[in-house]
């Protein structure tokens, strides 16, 4: 069930402030707290940006490019969807007086202690749960604290679902137990209320699936290669297909309040110029990602990168990797603003190997990686301005995006003196 967004807008985002970025054929000092690390990616608490210059060589008396319109970097943060989410599952069997099942139903195979198993972490400390799933990939800021309980019914003159779930909660009520004290009921389609068939019963991301849309969110989607959407396809969160355990994605992370992402405007993006930014990995740290604004004609861009760690070290190598090697690089597309704000994600590309780029063709936006190991990654954000020129060349502009500028460019080597293709400038990226 997709309940209605209630009225409300996300508190007042911190800023980052970056030692320096670097960009292709300029360098945009801001102010600082703490020096800015070096350019190779690393794990830390800021979600810093890595002051990593991307010019080719053969640039040469670079001129400086504008800076980006704050000179500083925003971080963009939403109010924490609940810190206590309490719910209520409720095994419920349907039986006749003989103790048969109801007319086109059948006996659940899952007991009541499997199903407690399944949802409470207290009962299975090293398996994945239900409270597991939130504790971990909300970094133990959103907490499930849940009830359990099972019964059967004496006759079966149910017309729908919501007739299940109100003379469930009313035997709760006749046993001393108030179902109005849980927001979130998985028992039945209304009043918040989500239906999880018996075969799910133990399956700890079916539950946290339909807990998400309690908490607001909506499927996460891809297009296939055929063109078509398909509303569950995006597997990188909890809100596509069932039922691999993973955290949500990096758009329903951020709306959940559970990580909190630096952000950039597109129209800060100068033409040609290429900026290189740190993405801790979302499993191992609250300050990750990346989410690009205002673009004409398209939904924000988001980036996440995703390790097998904390909450996704269940997660399947087409989502965050191999133990203890690089992770995953996930691009989406989502109109999402702000925590109460039920829209649905697009998975636009995965990439995973070094070199590797996507392009949104209009306004012209390319995103490459650039590094990758098991707790972070280099990524390149380029805005295209056109074929290069002698003067594209020269300034060690990036006009194509194609990740090569200068002397390096192929077709900056046609247009610039054989003198400056001689004596390049070198900047490199230190390794991870």
């Amino acid at each position: 069930m997709h309940p209605e967004a209630t009225p409300g807008q996300p508190k007042p985002s911190p800023y980052f402030l970056a030692g320096s970025i670097q960009a292709s054929g300029s360098s945009i000092p801001v102010v600082a707290p703490k020096q800015a690390a070096a350019a190779a990616p690393q794990q830390g608490t800021s979600g810093a940006v890595a002051a990593a210059a991307v010019a080719g060589a053969g640039a040469v008396a670079a001129p400086r490019q504008p800076p980006l319109a704050a000179r500083r970097l925003k971080l963009s943060k939403n109010e924490l969807v609940s810190s206590s989410v309490t719910v209520m599952f409720i095994p419920i069997a349907g039986v006749i007086g003989s103790g048969a099942a109801c007319p086109s139903t059948a006996i659940p195979l899952s007991t009541v202690a499997s199903v407690k198993r399944a949802v409470f972490e207290e009962l299975r400390p090293r398996g994945v749960t239900v409270g597991s799933t939130f504790k971990r990939c909300s970094y133990n800021t959103s907490r499930l604290t849940i009830y359990g309980t099972a019964w059967t019914f004496d006759k079966c003159d149910f017309d729908d679902l919501t007739g299940y779930a109100d003379a469930a909660e009313e035997v709760l009520r006749r046993r001393g137990y108030n179902p109005d004290a849980y927001a979130h009921k998985c028992s039945g389609p209304d009043d918040c209320r989500v239906c999880i068939s018996a075969d799910f019963w133990t399956t700890p991301n079916a539950m946290a699936h339909e807990l998400g849309h309690n908490l607001f969110l909506a499927h996460a989607g891809a297009v296939s290669s055929a063109g078509v959407f398909d509303e569950y396809a995006d597997m990188s969160g909890i809100m596509g297909y069932c039922c691999s355990d993973r955290c949500p994605n990096t758009p329903h992370a951020w709306q959940l309040g559970w990580i909190t992402l630096q952000e950039v405007n597109w129209t800060s993006l100068v033409p040609g110029q290429t900026l290189t930014f740190n993405i801790n990995s979302q499993s191992l740290s609250r300050q990750t990602g990346l989410r690009l604004t205002d673009l004409p004609g398209s939904d924000p861009v988001f980036l996440g990168y995703r390790t097998r760690a904390g909450g996704d070290a269940s997660a399947t190598p087409d989502i965050a990797g191999y133990l203890g090697g690089p992770g995953r690089l996930h691009i989406y597309t989502a109109n999402i603003t702000n925590t109460w704000d039920s829209e649905e994600t697009t998975k636009q590309a995965t990439l995973e190997s070094i070199g590797q780029s996507w392009a949104l063709r209009l306004p012209g936006l390319v995103v490459r990686l650039v590094r990758a190991s098991n707790t972070a990654a280099l990524v390149t954000l380029c805005r295209r301005a056109g074929p290069e020129t002698l003067a594209s060349c020269q300034a060690g502009l990036d006009n194509d995006c194609n990740g090569k500028a200068g002397s390096q460019d192929a077709a900056c080597q046609l247009l610039l003196p054989r003198r400056a293709r001689a004596a390049p400038l070198k900047r490199t990226l230190r390794g991870l």
